[in-house]
This record gives structure tokens, C-alpha cells and sequence, in this order.
């Protein structure tokens, strides 16, 4: 049986669970350590959630609900309409957060994107208000000075909006405020998945004797709709600030102020993630935070003995670097070290153990990403990041994950797995179309400007 059929089963028969809403209480206290072999310590393997989810009564409230069932088989689109009766807000919360982090990432393809056509290969005959798309993306990239260059000429009537809301952008906080989108109020309440207006944006006009037209796509569009997101988890979660802020850092654009520190948090937030426990939150908010020669692996230390994926990714650094042979090896001790804990709480096998442990050990494929993105070590963080994305299937493909990959190919100027990626999300994020615009002119671009040589690919 398939990972995924077998989670679904357990989910909706294991119980026999009739309504299934959780409670929203805080996380239990950890198992009691036992001495199972593996990366992370004794002590904190309790407080893993799959090894809690082992026991039938701390599982029993997630099994038999449609929103924890979307959720877990990474149907975001699924569980927002589950969740949107209002019976469960932080679950609601969660999955508008989840959204929040996607458009994110979307925002940051359709900026790399854009700037790879426009900017980085810009051609004469390009129409004059591209150049307020390539402030945008400039700007959402953190490039403060592209940013004042691009703008340094009068913007075209058509762009004269979006070019005075970027000159009034502080950098590189990328702080703006320009016609929003989407603009119907009625589509926004919480619950809802908003458009960004109608596409394309804008048709310009090439500077050229046939005038071709060209379709574009304003990229801040996908940031305006990640913050309205925000908004909506905020407004259902108001006591949750600190839990969005870390569950929302690893995502961000720019790399995020300071948030406040928690490690309480319910299951809620946790259940079916790629977090094995509140500490896990807090460490990668730390790495996505870092600087300097020892970013990343700082995080590593000072969290190794309170967060279960800072402990499975430590025994990876040598010398201040990450080992990828290691955190292979690592995630595939993990995923074995939380089975025999799954099986031990459970009393033997179970048909969803196999998919709870292989979260586990892409967790730990992720945190070592992380970690070696933050340390700068380009080209091992791109291997441990195809090797998660060729792990991600069934109940392992986050959304949100992969429209990462999609926006570091963008940033390569490799637009073909994006846009395979996109094409692939674009039925559960619609507004994703907005990121195309530009990944589809980039594609065309570079086969165009390829010499003696095939279409890329």
C-alpha cells in the first residue's frame, strides 16, 4: 500500500473518530526517553511529534477530519475550505500561514524570474514600462541600489502607480504600499483564497516596427497576497504571533527581524509538518536569521540539545561546514530512529509509521539544507535541495517547498523545472499564474538567445 493511502486509511477509519476536532491544547510533555539508537538524543525523541502521534489517544483527534486528511496529503486548497467553518481557528490560522509562506516564494519566482529577463538580459527592443517591473523585482530580491537605478527615469503613465509606491519603498525592508491586490473586499475574508486581480496586469508594447505585444505580470502582487495571508492567520490566531513569525521565517524574502522566541506550541501547528517539535521552529528561525562566518551552524550549536532536527543536523558539521554525505545519512538514521520509537509507543507496526518517519527524515534532509544555505555553502545547500525534491512525494510534496526549488531555479536563470513545478501547483494556487507571466518570458528569452544551439531545456 502507497505512504499516502495508508495515512488516509489510519486517518479515517484508525479511530473511528466521528468529529475529530482537536482540542487546541498545548503539546503534551515528552515520552519517557529510551535508548533508541539515532541522531537525536533520548531526551528529545519524545518530544518528536510522530513518536507522540504513535499513541491512539494523542492521535485520536486529528483521524477521521477532512481539514487534518488535506493537510497531511499536502492539499492546502482542500483544507482551507475543511477548516473554514470556524470549529477549529488555529487550524484555519495554520493553513492561511501555510499560504502566506507559498506567495512568498512565489513572490521571490516572479521577481527572479523578471529580473532574469528584464535585467539581466535586457534587449533594446523591450517595452519602456518594464522597467518599473524590473524595480519590483529589485526591490523583493533586496537590491536596494537596482532598486534607485531602475527608477532613476520617469516611469511610463501606464506604471506611474507601482513606480511611486517602489521609490517610497524603504530598502531593503521592502515596505511599499501600492494599489493592492486583490482589490474585491468580497473575496477576502478568512476562509478564502483571494485572487491577484485580473491577468495579465498589463500589455505593453515592444519598442520595435511590428509593436508585439507583450503580456506582464506585476510580481508584487504574490507578496501583497502573502501578507494578506498573514493577516488572516493573525486575525484567527491573535495570541499565535510568535508561532506565524517562526513558521514564517525560513519563507520570508528578506530575512526576518528578530520575532519572540516560543516553544509552546499546540499540535495544531505541528501535526503532518516538517517540524518534529516547538524547539524545531525556533532553531530554523535562528538560521534563516543568521550572519556572519559561522551562520547556520551557530543555530546548530546553541539549539542541539533542545530541538530535535538541530541534534539530527549536528553530527553533519565539520569545521564550521555541513557534511551533505552526512545529513544524508543522518535523515535516513532518523527516519529509522523515529520508526523503532513509533513501534515501541504503539505496542508494533502500524500502516501510518512509515509515512510519519519519512517526514522525519525529510525534515532532517531540509534543516541540513537550511543550515548550509545560511553558511553559505552554495552548492552543497543545491544538492541537499534536489535531493529533498526527488524524496517529496505523496504526503512529502509541501507546496511550499517546492515553489522554493522553482524560485532558486529562477534565481539560477533555469526556468524549466519551474515551470514544470508551476504547472503542476497552478490548479491549488491559481494566483500563481501571476509568477508565470514572467518564468514563460524567461523560457523564451534564453531559447531564443541560444546560438547553434536546441531550445533549453
Amino acid at each position: 500500500m502507497r505512504a499516502e493511502a495508508a495515512i488516509t486509511l489510519a486517518l479515517l477509519l484508525a479511530c473511528g473518530a466521528e468529529d475529530g476536532t482537536p482540542s487546541g491544547a498545548e503539546s503534551p510533555a515528552p515520552a519517557a526517553a529510551v535508548a533508541t539508537a539515532g541522531p537525536i538524543p533520548a531526551e528529545l525523541i519524545g518530544s518528536t511529534w510522530p513518536t507522540r502521534m504513535a499513541d491512539d489517544a494523542t492521535r485520536a483527534p486529528y483521524e477521521g477530519h477532512a481539514g487534518w486528511t488535506a493537510l497531511f496529503t499536502r492539499r492546502t486548497d482542500a483544507a482551507l475550505g475543511a477548516f473554514s467553518g470556524g470549529e477549529d481557528p488555529a487550524a484555519l490560522a495554520r493553513v492561511h500561514t501555510t499560504y502566506a509562506a507559498f506567495y512568498q516564494q512565489a513572490a521571490l519566482l516572479a521577481a527572479n524570474s523578471t529580473w532574469g529577463v528584464y535585467s539581466h538580459d535586457h534587449q533594446a527592443a523591450d517595452p519602456a514600462e518594464v522597467t518599473v517591473l524590473v524595480a519590483a523585482a529589485a526591490g523583493l530580491r533586496g537590491d536596494c541600489d537596482a532598486l534607485k537605478e531602475a527608477l532613476a527615469v520617469e516611469a511610463p503613465a501606464a506604471v506611474a502607480a507601482q513606480a511611486a509606491a517602489w521609490k517610497a519603498a524603504s530598502c531593503p525592508g521592502v515596505e511599499i504600499d501600492p494599489e493592492p491586490f486583490p482589490s474585491d473586499d468580497a473575496e477576502r475574508a478568512a476562509g478564502a483564497a483571494p485572487p491577484v486581480g485580473a491577468l495579465p496586469h498589463y500589455r505593453f508594447t515592444e519598442q520595435t516596427e511590428d509593436g508585439r505585444e507583450v503580456a506582464a505580470a506585476d510580481p508584487t502582487s504574490l507578496l501583497l497576497l502573502a501578507r494578506w495571508h498573514e493577516k488572516a492567520a493573525r486575525d484567527l490566531a491573535p495570541d499565535a504571533g510568535p508561532v506565524i513569525d517562526q513558521l514564517l521565517a525560513p519563507w520570508r524574502i528578506t530575512p526576518p527581524s528578530a520575532p519572540a522566541q516560543t516553544q509552546q506550541m499546540s499540535d495544531d501547528w505541528l501535526f503532518a509538518g516538517f517540524l518534529l517539535a516547538p524547539s524545531d521552529a525556533a532553531f530554523l528561525s535562528d538560521v534563516r536569521r543568521a550572519e556572519g562566518p559561522d551562520a547556520g551552524t551557530a543555530a546548530v550549536s546553541a539549539w542541539s540539545e533542545r530541538s530535535p532536527l538541530a541534534a539530527a543536523v549536528a553530527p553533519a558539521l565539520s569545521d564550521g561546514k555541513v557534511d551533505v554525505d552526512r545529513v544524508l545519512d543522518n535523515a535516513a538514521a532518523v527516519r529509522r530512529q523515529i520508526t523503532a520509537e513509533m513501534e515501541r509507543v504503539s505496542g508494533g507496526e502500524a500502516g501510518f509509521h512509515r509515512p510519519f518517519a519519512d517526514i522525519a527524515g525529510l525534515a532532517t534532509l531540509r534543516a541540513g539544507m537550511m543550515v548550509a544555505d545560511a553558511a553559505d555553502q552554495y552548492r552543497d545547500a543545491g544538492i541537499l535541495r534536489l535531493n529533498t525534491l526527488e524524496r517529496a512525494t505523496g504526503p512529502l510534496a509541501d507546496p511550499v517547498f517546492a515553489i522554493s526549488v522553482a524560485a532558486w531555479d529562477a534565481g539560477n536563470r533555469n526556468p524549466l523545472r519551474g515551470q514544470e513545478l508551476v504547472h503542476q501547483l497552478l490548479p491549488r494556487f491559481p494566483a500563481l499564474e501571476a509568477a508565470r507571466y514572467p518564468l514563460d518570458a524567461m523560457h523564451i528569452r534564453l531559447s531564443r538567445n541560444s546560438v547553434d544551439r536546441p531550445p533549453v531545456h
